[in-house]
């Protein structure tokens, strides 16, 4: 693994390498030299006194130049070729001027126009940021300048093609009424009139055909869509587009480097392994975590300072300005996920908290934090710290129940449901009724049905009456009797070592008879046999009848008539 981390780190830092040693300012346009008289233009590195002589002896040919326009402008007949001239000289001034400034600034190594330019008074943010939009824009708008053309191009024969049909109906108008007219005057007037929008519409019409030569010749030049992407793609990564994409890489290689050293550091160190829920060392992996974007983001930034790219520079910044000025809305939510990271805040870690209505215990207390509920099948979950916002937690004792059973344990629930657990899980629970059949239930919903777990202990009562012609032994005989005989019946039917507890009490005098409450503990063991345990004692009961002759009474209605009066 390490090998491969490894690998993969030397792949990009050899790719930048290439990147940067071919281009050695990232993709932005080079500084061209000024050539040196007598030698021919070199790529490489040029002597400050080279340079200098270069820029006297370019100065002294344009000086000489000047001298020579100068003198055919005193020798020009007309006036057309003075003003050529002319032009030529205030040129080859402006190019003088240029040099002059070119020498002065190599001999002083300073920036003239910075040194000259007077304090800003006023700053004009809308300047600013058209400073540094603008060459972005231009970028833009050189990509997509065909297309552009294109669309101008039939936009321009459209606006012709009306324009003539105008024309032709100004011209067919005027000759109508030239046809109608008599006197030799306004008719010569009519013909001059028509005269000149025949001249109009031929000059549209010349401008429509030079519109369309031009729309068609553009048209031809279209290329596939393969190649356009292509060409994009190489405008793209020519300049700002491979420092781009340089500088994304810096940003990522720094921060996987960082996670890649913490994660190894955290494994290996001994301090977290003894000392991991320590203040400190909460307090330095908080640190690590905003160190570790301020890297990232700081080589992100770097890279593009190396490559010269003022204008992605430029948004950068902004951007992060606006992240900062964000972010001051959403101060107090960092504040209190950063309580929570340093084990300060209303969750804490190896605490109790109940999320999505079941419980759970925080193992680990991260931006992604670990909670683990142990009799749950899968029972773990990685959340973000956000999501404990509103979340408290309690610590907790050691005799706590996670879950109210486990699987392969018998329960029944308030809806009557009798199963054992086949599945728990934290989305659902899954029992397996008489026959084999399933019923699924969502934990949460399992939960309130307040599940009577019977894989411990649990308890059958069973209530028995007799006739009241046995009263006479109703207390002293009968329970002894019936507590043994069924406690034989259970032994016989194999429940023997299954049997915690047993009792038969007089419970009351019914209506027509005198019941008894016969109550059996069991083990869990046997919690499958709940209902038939409750058939079974109820047998033994009527036989225990059947052994000692009591009888066993009915119901008895009373019918209430109403006397009459007549």
């Amino acid at each position: 693994m390490k090998t491969k981390a490894g690998l993969i780190a030397l792949f990009i830092v050899i790719l930048s390498f290439l990147f940067l040693k071919d281009n050695p300012v990232c993709g932005q346009t080079e500084n061209r030299e000024l050539p040196v008289a007598g030698k021919p233009i070199s790529t490489g590195e040029v002597n400050t006194v080279d340079a200098l002589t270069g820029v006297i002896q370019v100065i002294g040919e344009l000086e000489k130049e000047i001298e020579d326009k100068k003198t055919e402008l005193h020798e020009a007949k007309t006036h057309e070729e003075r003003s050529e001239i002319s032009k030529e000289i205030d040129t080859l001034n402006g190019r003088l001027e240029s040099l002059k400034v070119n020498f002065e600034e190599i001999a002083t190594g300073l920036d003239l126009e910075t040194f000259y330019a007077k304090p800003q008074k006023r700053f004009d943010w809308k300047e600013e940021i058209q400073t540094l939009i603008g060459p972005l824009v231009n970028d833009l708008k050189s990509v997509t300048a065909r297309p552009r053309l294109i669309e101008n191009l039939r936009t321009q024969v459209a606006y012709y093609e009306k324009q003539i049909f105008l024309v032709r109906n100004a011209i067919k108008n005027i000759h109508n009424l030239a046809a109608q007219v008599k006197g030799e005057n306004l008719k010569k007037q009519l013909a001059d009139l028509e005269t000149d929008w025949n001249n109009k519409g031929r000059q549209i019409s010349s401008q429509l055909t030079v519109a369309k030569y031009q729309l068609a010749d553009k048209l031809s030049e279209r290329k596939s869509f393969l190649e356009s992407s292509k060409n994009i793609v190489q405008v793209f990564f020519k300049s700002r587009g491979r420092n781009f994409v340089l500088s994304v890489f810096a940003f990522l290689f720094v921060f996987f480097l960082l996670r890649y050293i913490h994660r190894h550091i955290y494994k290996g160190s001994f301090i977290h392994k003894t000392v991991a829920s320590s203040f400190y060392i909460r307090l330095a992996e908080v640190l690590y975590y905003i160190l570790t974007f301020v890297g990232a983001t700081g080589a992100f930034l770097i890279v593009l300072y190396i490559c010269g790219d003022w204008v992605l520079l430029g948004i950068a910044f902004i951007f992060i300005l606006g992240l900062i000025w964000t972010a001051k809305q959403t101060l107090p939510r960092f504040y209190e996920q950063g309580t929570l990271l340093l084990n300060l805040g209303t969750v804490k870690e190896n605490e109790r908290v109940i999320y999505n209505g079941l419980p759970w215990k925080v193992v680990s207390l991260q931006l992604y934090t670990q909670l683990v509920n142990p009799e749950l099948k899968g029972g773990m979950l990685r959340i973000p710290i956000r999501d404990l916002k509103d979340i408290r937690s309690r610590p907790y004792h050691p005799d706590e129940p996670w879950f109210p059973c486990k699987e392969n344990d018998w329960v029944i629930l308030a809806d009557g449901t009798f199963g054992k657990v086949a599945t728990q899980t934290p989305e659902m629970v899954r029992l397996v009724l008489a026959g084999g059949s399933h019923k699924t239930y969502p934990t949460a919903a399992f939960l309130n049905q307040n599940p009577l777990n019977l894989s411990e202990n649990f308890c059958v009562r069973v209530t028995f009456g007799i006739d009241y012609q046995h009263q006479a032994i109703c207390i002293t005989e009968v329970p002894s009797k019936l507590r043994e005989t069924v406690k034989a019946g259970l032994i016989n039917e194999g429940y023997g070592d299954d049997i915690v507890n047993l009792n038969v009490e007089f419970k009351e005098v019914g209506d027509s008879s005198l019941d008894y409450l016969i109550f059996a503990d069991f083990s869990g063991r046997v919690a499958k046999d709940y209902y038939k345990l409750s058939r079974i004692i109820q047998k033994i009961a009527l036989e225990t009848c059947n052994k000692y002759g009591w009888e066993i009474p009915f119901t008895t209605y009373t019918i209430h008539t109403v006397p009459s009066h007549d």
